[in-house]
């Protein structure tokens, strides 16, 4: 699989590179204006970020996010998107969500619990997943179009809306559900 990586300036690169082996991966670092590689590839991956304080609340310039270009890229995909953590929060704020901040960073393993509807994709009913992030999305906040597929006592964990899939942890990071099994989910959207 051709495997688009945009870099949200993710500390857990690495990781994501490993979780992807044996895929033909091309990785753009992200700055506003970027025009994406989409051509030829199979399915986009929106990483992480890495804790530089750029969120998608923060502007670039009057009236744009910093992240505009990844928000206009997700509303237009015609290619399965991935979204992990920084790449959740991207895509939620693209279709009119709301991210809020936690007022601390939740970094470690945490029990995440898949809805009763998402068990028979998502193979799992209790998942075991890393999480760094000191935002989270409410159930209340995930834009209407999303199924919420899973939920932790911080917030909701998984959304999908045709295909595009995100999640809140890192699975490239380890744990029950790995970004393999993500990949499989949104291609066969």
């Amino acid at each position: 699989m051709k495997v688009l990586v945009v870099n949200n300036n993710t500390a857990h690169m690495k990781n994501l590179l490993g979780a992807l082996e044996g895929h033909e991966v091309e990785i753009q670092n992200y700055l506003p204006g970027i025009n994406f590689h989409t051509d030829g590839k199979d399915v986009i991956v929106l990483s992480g970020g890495g804790g530089e304080g750029l969120e998608v609340n923060d502007n670039y310039k009057p009236g744009h996010p910093w992240y505009q270009d990844e928000m206009n890229l997700v509303r237009t995909a015609t290619k399965p998107v991935v979204g992990i953590c920084m790449g959740f929060e991207v895509m939620v704020r693209a279709f009119g969500g709301k991210v809020t901040g936690i007022g601390q960073l939740i970094q470690g393993f945490n029990k995440v619990e898949v809805s009763d509807f998402a068990y028979p994709l998502v193979g799992e009913k209790n998942l075991e997943q890393f999480e760094s992030h000191s935002w989270r999305v409410k159930e209340e906040d995930v834009p209407e179009q999303f199924q919420k597929l899973a939920k932790s006592d911080i917030g909701v964990e998984i959304i999908k809306y045709n295909n595009l899939i995100a999640t809140q942890f890192h699975p490239e990071k380890g744990g029950t559900l790995k970004l393999q099994d993500l990949l499989d989910i949104v291609v066969a959207a």
